[in-house]
């Protein structure tokens, strides 16, 4: 099949490499992303492609909370210009209310729930105010994350005024520990940890077995063309899958502030403090434009 200038750049925005290894990788799969990123790592041309890849989209990453519940959604328009406008910047505003107040399941159901004051649902006011603003705008994404405030606590944090979104979930047995200065402070590290460090899970029980199994195919195909012997294959493969975790689990990544100090150390100084076990549940990381 031939293979498009915007499926090179594509690859090449994913990846980091030059047009030339794309377009070949390209060839080779097909046309297939995916498959094609994964033979440039069995390759070992690269590491891992960005996890988050930019899609052409400005607006704005917002959160509402309440006791129980933290809201953080995304709404798309064409321009920065129209994301600062007064119409835009109520609806997103009005939204946010109005899913704190129903709590949706999904975004589907999210969009189909009536605004009250203007008796009209989610997207048919959205298509009200494309007509107005003359604009394509879009309710892109929305993820809801519940809390027991027995022992639990949900930290956010707001990056670049709605460029990044993130919910970070701890779980803390004692009543006083939880309501404590340094499971405070914790949780704000730690969701400007997910902000900065993009993780993909919490900790390693949280990854799919299927990707795991996929990040070992490829590691021992990296081994077996490396030229070393075959009796330290797999210590290779468990090398780099060591690294993969520091690389990708937020407890197990270096500490934005000290990447020299692991995040489970930081979350051993906060355990101290407070006198409690602390416990990552999960976390929500909502990044303006990016792709899933």
């Amino acid at each position: 099949m031939e293979i498009t200038a915007a499926q090179v750049k594509d690859l090449r925005e994913k990846t980091g490499l030059g047009m030339m290894i794309c377009k070949q990788a390209l060839t080779e799969s097909n046309g297939d992303m995916t498959l094609a990123i994964e033979n440039l790592r069995k390759q070992g041309q690269m590491t891992a492609a960005k996890r988050a890849g930019k899609a052409a989209k400005q607006g704005i990453v917002a959160i509402v909370s309440d006791s129980s519940t933290t809201i953080v959604y995304e709404v798309n328009s064409e321009t920065d210009f129209v994301a600062r406008n007064e119409d835009f910047s109520s609806f997103v505003i009005g939204l946010g209310k109005l899913l704190l107040a129903k709590k949706p399941a999904t975004i589907e159901e999210a969009r189909k729930l009536t605004i009250p004051e203007a008796g009209v649902t989610v997207e048919t006011r959205i298509n009200e105010l494309i007509a107005k603003i003359r604009e394509n705008l879009s309710f892109r994404r929305y993820r809801k994350m519940d809390a027991d405030p027995a022992r639990e606590r949900i930290a956010t944090y707001l990056h670049g005024q709605g460029k990044i979104g993130v919910a970070v979930k701890l779980r803390v047995e004692s009543p006083a520990a939880l309501a404590s200065e340094a499971v405070a402070l914790l949780g704000k590290d730690l969701a400007m940890q997910v902000a900065a460090a993009n993780p993909i899970a919490a900790d390693r029980e949280s990854i799919p077995a299927a990707t795991i199994a996929k990040e070992k195919e490829i590691y021992f195909t990296q081994a077996q063309t490396s030229g070393k012997p075959e009796k330290i294959w797999n210590k290779i493969v468990e090398g780099k899958l060591t690294k993969f975790y520091q690389e990708t689990v937020l407890v197990e990544q270096g500490f934005i502030r000290d990447p020299e100090t692991p995040v489970t150390d930081r979350i051993k100084v906060a355990e101290k403090e407070c006198g409690a076990t602390i416990k990552v549940i999960s976390f929500i990381r909502l990044e303006l434009g990016a792709e899933e």
